[in-house]
């Protein structure tokens, strides 16, 4: 990711994959995690924490397309780790063999204007942005609840919030006042995986930070 002069966001590898058939893929190493997809269908994660480096699946056709989009989750700020490199670290091996002809594609997510929005049905699965609108009479500082959604960014005004994820503890981000305006408020989402029942986003008076200890 420093390669690319990069330091946050998300960075999409792809390469071609030579044949069809079941297939080891074995990386050096994730910074910090990686979610794996074979033409445009999820394949699995890989997740640095959990000392995962390796994910076995089937290519469909000969030249199908691998992408790897990796995401930095934060950096390590003390001690021997604090050169914390991010990304895809060291050779990627498909059954032992080295994979090259890979691209790599930066996504810091520092601007979201370059963003084309189209009606849709169903909810998509896989990263997706998503696009809604609520009016607010009065502005004042609130909370963002995303019920039902998994993990990923949310933005309002073109303000980025934070991060989410389903797993918790944490189940909601604050907005400062400022943010809002009154009348229509535009609310951008970054959905990884995919959003269970309503894609709907709540701004509520009271956080929720997860279970408390006494």
């Amino acid at each position: 990711m420093e390669q690319l002069g990069q330091d946050f966001g998300y960075v999409l590898y792809q390469t071609a994959l030579p044949s069809a058939g079941p297939v080891l893929l074995e990386v050096g190493s994730v910074r910090d995690r990686a979610q794996v997809f074979v033409d445009g269908q999820p394949i699995g994660v890989l997740e640095r924490e959990n000392h995962e480096r390796a994910i076995a699946f089937t290519v469909p056709r000969a030249d199908a397309v691998l992408s790897v989009l990796v995401e930095n989750q934060g950096r390590v700020n003390y001690g021997s780790g604090v050169h914390d490199r991010k990304g895809l670290l060291g050779r990627a091996l498909l059954d032992g063999t080295e994979l090259t002809g890979w691209s790599s594609r930066p996504l810091p997510l520092t601007a979201l204007d370059g963003l084309a929005f189209a009606e849709t049905g169903a909810a998509p699965v896989g990263p997706t942005f998503h696009r809604g609108t609520v009016r607010i009479d009065e502005v004042a500082d609130t909370f963002v609840h995303l019920p039902g959604w998994t993990k990923g960014n949310v933005w309002i005004n073109g303000f980025h919030l934070g991060r989410y994820w389903s797993r918790g503890p944490q189940r909601s981000l604050y907005v400062p006042g400022p943010v809002l305006r009154p009348g229509a408020n535009e609310i951008t989402v970054l959905e990884l995986h995919a959003a269970h029942g309503a894609l709907t986003v709540e701004l509520r008076e009271t956080p929720d930070l997860g279970p408390t200890e006494e």
